[in-house]
């Protein structure tokens, strides 16, 4: 007997590259290269074209930046289809932000490198900035390790499963009022704390742009020469006294540090009064050299020279740096802002808290509220109450200080001093 056998359709299983947690880093690679778009690539070629002088071109710049930042986002999202997998866009705002936070954690890394190369002398500077750039790969490895597990996906659906990474409301119809006033309220929070911010003027106080350095490319614009003699600067620039006059002496720390090793007060003195000595004023001598001379002055009881320590060479250490937010004064409120409107808009549609917003104005429409007439009745009765308390305890006050104050019982006694205190008026009071 035939038998008739279904064929089921084959289904294609996604590839190891089509898995949320890949689109999540493509997403999130995107995004970093949109960012280098718009706040580095196009303030650059405004400066190569001479853009920065004027109002205006600041102004065209920045409308520049704005349209290529909306293109660019929503390219994005477009590429990102209507059907993007659930826990994708969850995926690249935590690859941003994991993106910057190695950042920041090799920056922390290399300022130690950098202190066990420059000040310690442990190795060389290009086996630091070797270990830097190593420290950076080992922990963009391990970040990107742990992104790819599968307690990680499940942790980015269920993220974006309660809704934070969506526009689209939560029972939209139900709960309306309160979720109004809790919108309100966390608005008046969020607003209060940037006003006060700019009140306060705490962001002119810091830095005009919060950039992060980039570790080993430090140099120094060399400020005061300080005692170095003249033959050690011209060893490493021969050109320095047409730099110098130029303020344009730039040099690198390990330069810097070189220089600095021929003042040094462990090893050399700086003569102040020569005496009987052969040296000269302000002349740098070995401490060796120094020792000896002072030796031989005392055998022949001639006056020994006067010295001081010498003065190091310094000056202001600069780094070429990535520019994490411009304008520090203007962005970062505009993005609080954005972020607190998100924020007060996602809390009310989170489904655990919009469930509980909705049975509160449940429970609220379920109370029977007093009429007009009857609230301001019985407001009108607790101010006048409150008031004749007032009165009555302020009455009870005065008399029982005058009756145990009276010297046949004399329970409460008051000194001579304080009663003066009282008598004097309030402005003349010490407090």
């Amino acid at each position: 007997m035939a038998v008739a056998v279904k064929n089921m359709p084959e289904v294609a299983s996604k590839g190891r590259f089509e898995r949320m947690a890949f689109v999540s880093l493509a997403g999130a690679a995107y995004l970093l290269g949109t960012f280098g778009i718009v706040f580095y690539l196009i303030p650059s070629l405004g400066q190569s074209l001479g853009w920065g002088g004027s109002g205006a071109a600041f102004l065209l710049r920045l409308v520049i930046q704005l349209a290529a930042l909306v293109g660019l986002l929503v390219f994005g999202t477009r590429l990102l289809g209507p059907k993007t997998a659930l826990g994708v866009r969850a995926g690249i705002f935590f690859g941003f932000v994991g993106f910057v936070l190695v950042l920041l954690l090799t920056r922390w890394a290399s300022l130690w490198i950098e202190y066990w190369s420059y000040d310690r002398g442990l190795f060389s500077p290009t086996a630091g900035a070797i270990a830097t750039v190593a420290v950076g790969l080992a922990l963009l490895v391990l970040g990107t390790r742990l992104f790819l597990r599968p307690a990680s996906e499940r942790f980015l659906v269920t993220r974006e499963e309660q809704g934070w990474f969506s526009i689209q409301p939560y029972k939209p119809l139900q709960g309306v009022r309160v979720r109004r006033g809790t919108i309100f309220g966390i608005l008046v929070l969020i607003g209060s704390g940037i006003w006060t911010m700019l009140a306060h003027g705490t962001l002119r106080r810091g830095p005009q742009d919060w950039q992060l350095d980039i570790p080993f490319t430090g140099r120094v614009i060399l400020e005061a020469r300080g005692d170095v003699p003249a033959e050690v600067l011209a060893q490493y620039v021969p050109d320095w006294e047409v730099r110098w006059q130029e303020h344009a002496l730039v040099l690198d720390r390990s330069t810097f540090q070189e220089i600095n090793k021929s003042v040094d007060p462990e090893r050399f003195v700086k003569i102040i009064e020569p005496g009987s000595s052969d040296y000269r004023t302000n002349q740098i001598v070995e401490r060796s050299k120094y020792t000896e001379e002072i030796r031989e002055l005392k055998k022949r009881g001639e006056t020994e020279p006067q010295v001081s320590a010498p003065q190091p060479a310094s000056g202001t250490l600069l780094y070429r740096s990535l520019t994490l937010l411009p304008s520090v004064q203007f962005t970062l409120p505009l993005l609080m802002l954005a972020a607190g409107i998100w924020l007060a808009w996602r809390v009310v549609n989170v489904p655990v808290f919009a469930d509980f917003l909705i049975a509160t104005e449940a429970e609220m429409n379920k109370v029977s509220w007093t009429t007009q007439r009857r609230l301001v009745q019985d407001t009108m009765v607790v101010l006048v109450t409150v008031v004749l308390m007032a009165f009555y305890l302020f009455g009870m006050d005065v008399m029982w200080k005058s009756v145990l104050s009276w010297p046949p019982i004399g329970v409460l006694k008051i000194s001579s001093e304080e009663q003066k205190e009282e008598a004097q008026p309030p402005e003349d009071r010490p407090w």
